[in-house]
């Protein structure tokens, strides 16, 4: 009499279908950090406030003020935000992991991944997901050093039907263009980091006008509130600017302005001239009338280069003029 068979337990294969081949396979497991300006930020910014507060006393001749030394205790919450961003990202030939400093690497293996999407400035990777929520980890790039390589490594290993649109539409911005095959559309914005550095440069003019209001002697408190005021019109003008958004097409070039009802469009067959600032941060077509835009320079680098290759291709190619400016204009 034969034994019963035993019966043979079949282990799942794995759903390769949501990732794609490395172009180059990782043959070693690197890790991005944080940047440490985020950490010098935290540690070195109570401690100015609190050292410029008690020069500006001293220099007036009036007493330091009590709360002074109370700006230290700004360590606390700051190194606690500091701590909450600061995630480093390790990369394996399985999986991608995050983890704080002091605790334990969450990972997520590279075909357990269902869903990406974008989150503000963070990039959430899914392995559980319902349409709304789920199991994820999440990691900011440009706080990060080489956070753009890093997020290229991510998209290239990743299917575009499980990322979101706006990961979608930097995964395709990553694909090289044949030259003579400008097609499609791009949409696209200034880098986060430009309005939030405006709004810092207005920021900056109000606490150093108010303090130089509260501290300074009269000649120079007028001087420094004036250039401090002058700073937050600067600051707030240039945010406000910096919110438009470019469309460029085979056809021409659209402008979104949110201050404005009824957008700019610029047809490529009628642009005469293309003046630009230094680095192509600002440009100027003339086409009867000025309209002015933002420049490749302020985009994100596949942005860039693929707005740089549409103004090559329709128009400097063409025979339009291109105008440098020493100064912006």
């Amino acid at each position: 009499m034969n034994p019963p068979e035993r019966p043979q337990r079949s282990r799942p294969r794995d759903d390769r279908a949501r990732t794609v081949p490395l172009t180059s396979p990782l043959k070693s497991m690197p890790v991005y950090r944080p940047a440490p300006y985020l950490a010098l930020i935290a540690i070195l910014l109570p401690g100015g406030l609190a050292g410029l507060i008690a020069a500006l006393a001293l220099n007036n001749n009036q007493p330091i003020p009590i709360w002074a030394p109370l700006l230290l205790l700004l360590l606390i919450p700051l190194l606690t935000v500091a701590w909450l961003f600061m995630r480093s990202v390790r990369l394996s030939p399985t999986g991608i992991a995050v983890g704080r400093p002091f605790q334990r690497w969450r990972e997520a293996m590279w075909h357990q991944i269902v869903h990406a999407e974008r989150h503000g400035m963070a990039v959430r990777i899914y392995t559980v997901w319902d349409g709304s929520s789920g199991d994820y980890i999440s990691f900011t790039p440009r706080l990060l050093m080489d956070g753009d390589q890093l997020l290229k490594i991510v998209l290239a290993h990743l299917r575009p039907q499980i990322l979101d649109g706006a990961l979608r539409m930097e995964a395709l911005d990553q694909m090289p263009i044949p030259e003579g095959e400008m097609t499609g559309m791009l949409r696209a914005r200034p880098r986060n980091r430009w309005p939030f550095g405006a709004l810092l440069l207005a920021l900056v003019g109000v606490v150093g006008g108010v303090l130089s209001l509260w501290f300074a002697p009269e000649p120079l408190a007028v001087i420094l509130g004036t250039f401090g005021a002058l700073a937050v019109l600067i600051g707030l003008a240039s945010a406000i600017w910096l919110r438009q958004e470019v469309i460029v097409t085979p056809e021409g070039l659209t402008i979104i302005r949110p201050w404005r009802r009824a957008p700019d469009e610029v047809l490529w067959g009628q642009v005469m001239v293309i003046d630009h600032s230094p680095h192509w941060a600002l440009l100027k077509f003339r086409i009867g009338r000025s309209v002015r835009c933002i420049g490749p320079a302020l985009l994100r680098a596949p942005e860039r280069d693929r707005m740089f290759a549409f103004i090559n291709r329709y128009c400097l190619q063409h025979g339009v003029v291109n105008y440098p400016h020493a100064w912006p204009f």
